[in-house]
């Protein structure tokens, strides 16, 4: 995503963290152990889910946007059985493009679902950048114990900022609940860069880099990491949405890039 000037928007998966904004489903974050209780059987689902890793079919084409689409395999019943029909569009109108997730439950039972963005924003260097919400905020921060939410929490934002620098990320993500802001943005503090995300539909964000990164990824998210006291059954996480037979959920995200 580039500018009239040629400056380059989002991260370009270099060696530090090869990727540029992976899609989470079905979950958000890591389960205890990496796994969870359904009907008394366990199963493994590794972070964030499959679907960041996972091969997408394009479903159609136009001058200005794009819809994908996954569905469930032999693969992915082993870990998530559930029969779904996952859709993601990028439609791009201007300086702005909204990406939809939308999830059809294609199975005869109640399906658990999460889903969130994880898009990368280039940051260099990380010093000159803030991130602004669109309202004064009095919300902690939860932190990480390993990959799971700790009882632990931290103030990090000042009003409605967060100034970073190269030690913000070194206890991992900022996650948010509760946050009152519809936006949040990442500003280059000595130029007009700005992007703005439009978090309104969904209940938690996160915002991370590896440590010392030249990027900061802004995660609308529909669900959290399993807290270090889970009980590993699905029916108790966090952020899951229940579908109902031959239903659906939809959400969506915007992100409008400034220069």
């Amino acid at each position: 995503m580039k500018d009239t000037t040629g400056y380059e928007y989002i991260w370009q998966a270099e060696p530090v963290w090869p990727r540029h904004a992976p899609n989470l489903f079905p979950i958000v974050g890591s389960l205890l152990d990496h796994e969870y209780c359904y009907e008394g059987v366990m199963y493994n689902l590794s972070h964030h889910g499959f679907a960041r890793d996972s091969d997408f079919e394009m479903l159609h084409q136009s001058e200005h946007s794009i819809c994908l689409i996954l569905q469930q395999s032999e693969a992915t019943l082993v870990s998530y059985p559930f029969k779904f029909t996952l859709l993601i569009t990028y439609t791009l109108s201007d300086n702005s493009l909204q990406q939809t997730f939308r999830v059809i439950n294609d199975d005869s039972k109640e399906v658990p679902v999460s889903f969130g963005g994880h898009p990368a924003f280039n940051a260099k260097p990380l010093d000159e950048y803030e991130i602004v919400f669109s309202e004064s905020e009095n919300v902690l921060s939860d932190q990480l114990s390993g990959p799971y939410i700790s009882d632990k929490t931290i103030q990090v934002i000042e009003r409605n900022t967060i100034s970073l620098t190269e030690n913000t990320f070194d206890n991992d993500a900022l996650i948010f609940q509760g946050l009152k802001s519809k936006t949040v943005s990442l500003k280059h503090t000595k130029s007009n860069h700005e992007v703005k995300v439009d978090i309104s539909e969904f209940p938690y964000l996160g915002i991370w880099a590896k440590s010392g990164a030249d990027y900061v990824c802004i995660e609308p998210w529909q669900g959290l990491a399993d807290y270090a006291s889970h009980s590993k059954n699905i029916e108790d996480k966090k952020g899951i949405i229940w579908v109902k037979a031959k239903e659906e959920v939809a959400k969506n995200f915007s992100m409008t890039f400034t220069n």
